[in-house]
Parts: structure tokens; sequence; C-alpha cells
């Protein structure tokens, strides 16, 4: 049997589905395997360190995409806040509402708090540049501690609303969640 050639991103972006699916303790290395299309031993030739591996180069492949194609908007200087605002909304709920699985970070945050220090500072990062992206938004109204405070109680509101909308299975609740960050800005 020839050998199969797949790309490490690929092999990223399959992980991270199956992640998101069933969480990092119920995801086997044979899950991946199968998502990926390959033999579960083909897997330790991209990512030696197993299941731990793949988790860390699927963190960093989030936190990189969110970085370069989501978080960027805040920046914006063609954008006002509330444009920011809304435009980093859509983008929020046109992934929400297509995933049943909600916010894979938040759910690392809750299944690795305490459990697994490294891999909890990684998705900490990762929340940490979505609270600064936020602060500089509200930064164009509000004191430097104001829209600190602001910006960390907004991403907690979003997770929280993120967990309510799957639990009831109603996308009102992001929804209305993001209306009233939006504002904010009024």
């Amino acid at each position: 049997m020839p050998k199969q050639k797949v790309s490490e991103n690929f092999l990223i972006r399959q992980s991270l589905k199956v992640l998101r699916s069933k969480g990092y303790a119920d995801t086997s290395m044979e899950d991946i395997a199968t998502a990926c299309g390959i033999k579960k031993g083909s897997l330790y030739h991209y990512f030696k360190g197993g299941k731990k591996d793949i988790l860390k180069a699927v963190i960093n492949h989030l936190h990189e995409y969110y970085k370069t194609e989501i978080f960027i908007h805040a920046y914006d200087k063609q954008l006002g806040g509330k444009q920011k605002l809304q435009l980093l909304a859509n983008i929020a709920e046109n992934q929400f509402f297509t995933t049943d699985s909600g916010c894979l970070m938040g759910n690392l945050a809750l299944e690795m708090a305490g459990n697994m220090p490294d891999f909890s500072k990684m998705v900490q990062l990762f929340f940490q540049d979505w609270i600064d992206a936020m602060t500089h938004i509200f930064k164009e109204k509000y004191e430097l501690q104001t829209a600190q405070t602001l910006a960390k109680n907004c991403v907690a509101q979003i997770e929280g609303a993120v967990m309510m909308m799957r639990l009831f299975n109603d996308t009102s609740f992001l929804t209305h969640t993001h209306q009233n960050i939006i504002q904010l800005l009024d």
C-alpha cells in the first residue's frame, strides 16, 4: 500500500474538528486518525508526542487564526468602535451558529483548568489576546482601566452566551449579548 501523504495543516484542521466535538479527554488518537483518513501510527510521524502534541498544534493554529483573521479587526483604523464590535459579533455568530459544539478554547479552558497547566496557559494567552482586542475598541470611549474591565466582562459574557445557546439550543443568547455589548459604545 503506498504511503498516503497529507499536510500537517490538514491534520491540525481535522483534529480541531474532533476535539471541538468530543473534547480532549474523550478524543483518542484513533478518532483523530479516522477523521484524517490515515492510520493511527502515521499521526506519530507528524506529532511525535501523540495527542498532547496535536493539542498544542491545534491551540497554536486556532490562536494564530483568531489573531490574524478575527482579532485584527479590532485594530482597523478604517472602522469605528461600533462597526468593529458588529463585525466581531457577525464573525462569532457565523462561527457559533454553524457548529453545535461551542467554543473550542472555552471548552478546553474548562476541561484543563488546574489539570494541564501548560495547556491552560496557552488557552489563557488566546483569551488575553481577545481581551486586549476588546480593550482596544473600548478605549475609544473609556479610560484604560474601565475599557479593560468592560473587555474582560464582555469576553466572559460571550462565552457564557455560547454555553447557554448550546444548552437551550437558542441563538438569541448570543445575539442579545452582542447587542448589549455594542450598546456600550452608544
